[in-house]
Order: C-alpha cells, then structure tokens, then sequence
C-alpha cells in the first residue's frame, strides 16, 4: 500500500512538473503577445505602463514556473522550495492587480477558483516528504520482512 501512494505521488509531481513547463511557455507567449500589441498600437501613458508592468509580472512567472519544472524534472534538492513557489503564484496570480485598482478583480479571482485549487493540492503534494516511489528496498530485505 505505502507502494501504490508513493507511485501516485510520483505520478502527480510529474504531472505538475509538465504543467509548470506549460505555464512557463504560456507565459511567454503572453509577454509577446503584449510586446506585439505594444509596438503595433503605439499605446502612450498610462497604458503603456501597464503593458511594461503586465509583461515584467509574467516574465517573473515564466521564470518562477521553468525554474519549478526543471527542478522537478532533475530532482533537485531545492525542487520542494520552487515548486510550493510556483504553487503560491497560481494561488496569488491576481494579487498584482490589487495594486492597481483593477475594478472586478474579486470577479476575476473567483472564476480563477480552479487554478487555485491546483495550487493548493501542489502544495500539499510537494509538502508531503518523497523519497523515489521504488524506495531504498532490496530484495533481500523485503524477503527478510
């Protein structure tokens, strides 16, 4: 049984591992995206500061997630820290636009509910000690147990 939970959780760290490597590409492409817009539309003031704003907070999420998936996916020993960091951004995404006075945003935030709860379950999966699902067993010792 320890077996089986240990293979789920396995299962689930590389789950969230391609998800991170995922979100890291999304984010990038809505950096360009907005630089794109940027250039194209020639946005002056206030806009184009919150184009600048808007394209350095995913660049940091680009970064915080592809740092997560190739911690993960090397089994770093610092993979637990950046993923529950990478889980906390998924939690927190909106909180930026606080900051700005972003009318709706609890409206925003609430239809972000199931990314949040992803959030919440990586950080309990990442929180749960792991030691490799095939563990430090030996033949012989399970023979001898």
């Amino acid at each position: 049984m320890i077996r089986l939970g240990a293979l789920l959780l396995a299962v689930c760290r590389t789950v969230y591992c391609w998800m991170f490597f995922g979100w890291s590409i999304g984010s990038v492409y809505i950096v360009t995206l907005n630089i794109h817009k940027l250039l194209r539309t020639h946005l002056v003031g206030r806009a184009t500061v919150a184009a600048i704003v808007t394209s350095t907070i995913f660049i940091i999420y680009s970064v915080i997630f592809g740092v997560a998936w190739w911690m993960v996916l090397r089994s770093s020993p610092a993979l637990k820290r950046w993923a529950i960091s990478a889980n906390l951004v998924l939690i927190f995404f909106y909180f930026p636009e606080v900051f700005w006075g972003w009318h709706g945003i609890m409206k925003y935030e609430l239809e972000w509910w199931p990314v949040i709860l992803l959030g919440i379950i990586g950080i309990i999966i990442f929180s749960i000690p792991y030691h490799g699902w095939r563990g430090n067993y030996t033949r012989t010792s399970l023979i001898n147990s």
